[in-house]
Order: structure tokens, then C-alpha cells, then sequence
């Protein structure tokens, strides 16, 4: 899912815009001490979710 569908995905299920959204969000990621863009921040998350869980699957083939 692109950035921009993220943004209206959440905006509808809490009555926001997605401008709001994108806001918020970049207001956390500041607050957790990060200077980069919403989109390469959730870039990053989900790579490392699949890392993860690509590294469960290794361990339960054992």
C-alpha cells in the first residue's frame, strides 16, 4: 500500500483528514527522536517486520 492510501486508510477509520494524519505522524516520529520522513520511517519498519518474520519461519523449519 503507497503512503498516500495509508493516509486516507487512517483518516477514515478515525473521522480525519489524511493531512492530519501525515501531520501527526510526523510529529511523533520527531517526538521519538527521528528526523526523517513518515514514508521512509514506515519503509523501514516494514522491512524490518518482514526480516522478522522471514527469521521465524527459518526457525521453526529447524
Amino acid at each position: 500500500m503507497n503512503y498516500q492510501k495509508l493516509l486516507k486508510k487512517i483518516a477514515k477509520e478515525n473521522n480525519t483528514t489524511p493531512q492530519e494524519v501525515d501531520k501527526e505522524m510526523r510529529l511523533a516520529i520527531q517526538a521519538a527522536g527521528y528526523d526523517i520522513s513518515p514514508e521512509l520511517f514506515i519503509a523501514l519498519a516494514a522491512a524490518k517486520v518482514q526480516s522478522e518474520m522471514m527469521n521465524g519461519k527459518q526457525q521453526n523449519n529447524k
